[in-house]
């Protein structure tokens, strides 16, 4: 019973922790960047493909100048 005890002695005290949640918090941003690059990396040409019928609609240009 008193391993039990010191377990959850050792999550109150880690819930308490404000350094544990700024590292959950880093951890999280780091995890939500990381999705958002894989994501544009497997999607790179449809992103492409959009940027440029967006960028032909707002100015009117086939992406003259623009190095695609």
């Amino acid at each position: 019973m008193s391993e039990l005890k010191t377990n959850v002695n050792a999550l109150k005290s880690f819930h308490n922790d404000e350094d544990g949640m700024e590292t959950i918090q880093v951890v999280i941003i780091i995890a939500i960047a990381a999705i958002v690059l894989v994501a544009l990396l497997a999607f790179w040409g449809k992103v492409k493909d959009f940027v440029k019928e967006t960028w032909t609609d707002l100015t009117g240009k086939k992406g003259e100048g623009q190095g695609w």
